[in-house]
């Protein structure tokens, strides 16, 4: 099923993922966010930061040089706007240094909720880090998403945010 979405998003956009190739991906993240948040009553005027621990979970499909995930990421701000998560996804071009190491580089984007907001709102972005694969069905993920959050015109909501993230990425064959 998730080879059947996957792949022809990427050759729509001119990849070549080939589906003997490809493998499904799991993965379990935690890393750190600093977002950037309109402060109550302000309507946009004036923002604070506030930074703190996240969580995520991802699943996706890899070729030999493009990645794809669909992704979402939790974290909570006690004093602030309480508490945030993003669903998303990331489309990256993978660059295989050796056997075991890549660097990745890629565009994110999806929907983010803060404060308790009732609404969602888009973010958009990009992505970088590096891959060591320590083994065929076992690796490290090391990255940094930049994102810009498209609702600076409402109180108490993220207008930006900075994530950094190890993943633990499991690799498998499967006829998707």
């Amino acid at each position: 099923m998730l080879k059947k979405i996957m792949l022809p998003a990427l050759l729509v956009l001119g990849m070549n993922a080939y589906a003997e190739d490809a493998k499904g991906l799991l993965g379990v993240e935690v890393g750190y966010i600093n977002t950037k948040y309109n402060t109550p009553g302000t309507a946009g005027t004036e923002t604070s930061q506030v930074g703190m621990m996240s969580g995520g979970l991802k699943l996706g499909a890899e070729s030999r040089h493009y990645r794809v995930f669909i992704d979402s990421s939790f974290w909570y701000a006690d004093d602030q706007y309480k508490k945030a998560g993003k669903v998303g996804g990331a489309l990256q071009y993978l660059l295989p240094i050796g056997d075991v190491f890549n660097i990745f580089m890629g565009l994110n984007g999806g929907v983010i909720n803060s404060a308790g907001d009732t609404d969602v709102d888009p973010y958009y972005g990009a992505d970088l880090g590096f891959n060591l694969n320590l083994s065929e069905s076992f690796g490290i993920e090391v990255g940094g998403r930049f994102c810009d959050v498209a609702n600076s015109n409402k109180d108490k909501v993220i207008t930006d945010f900075v994530q950094g993230y190890v993943s633990a990425i499991f690799k498998f064959d499967s006829d998707y």
